[in-house]
């Protein structure tokens, strides 16, 4: 029995020196997801489809009023792009949320490279960092323009 107490002891011993001697390694950094729009709009979910870059888009916006969504654009250029309409207009009231691009919305807008025209592959894992172009009506019938920035990693 005594024996059995000394190599329980032993083997203690060993295990904590073996944990404060050996090196630690850091942990690895965690990836934040970015998506950021002027003027009261928030990105409440954002996903990026690897090898297609289609983007799933749902925003909140808190205007005062409600607000028609006409455009959408997703890109790493930085000068401002043609503002392609999308398929359906999204129509939010103010604290709301909805889907622009993906989900139930019936649009598709993908996110393409510094040409504005062709899509990263986008492999799964990888980090998408581009900027946003939105365009709506507001109540009184004005074409309002916003831009932000969104940076993610494909799933």
């Amino acid at each position: 029995m005594r024996e059995i107490g000394l190599a329980a002891l032993i083997m203690i011993v060993l295990i904590l020196y073996l944990y404060f001697t050996a090196p630690q390694l850091p942990e690895p950094a965690q990836f934040k997801e970015k998506c950021f729009l002027k003027e009261n709009f928030t990105c409440r979910y954002v996903f990026l489809r690897r090898g297609s870059s289609r983007l799933e888009l749902i925003l909140e916006q808190n205007t005062g009023s409600t607000v028609n969504i006409t455009s959408l654009v997703c890109t790493k250029r930085s000068q401002t792009p043609i503002m392609t309409p999308l398929n359906n207009s999204i129509l939010i009231t103010s604290g709301e949320r909805a889907y622009i691009s993906g989900g139930n919305s019936g649009n598709e807008v993908v996110c393409t490279e510094s040409d504005g025209k062709t899509a990263p592959e986008g492999k799964l894992g990888e980090v998408y960092e581009g900027y946003l172009y939105m365009t709506y009506l507001d109540r009184l019938g004005n074409v309002v323009f916003v831009n932000g920035s969104i940076a993610t990693k494909y799933s």
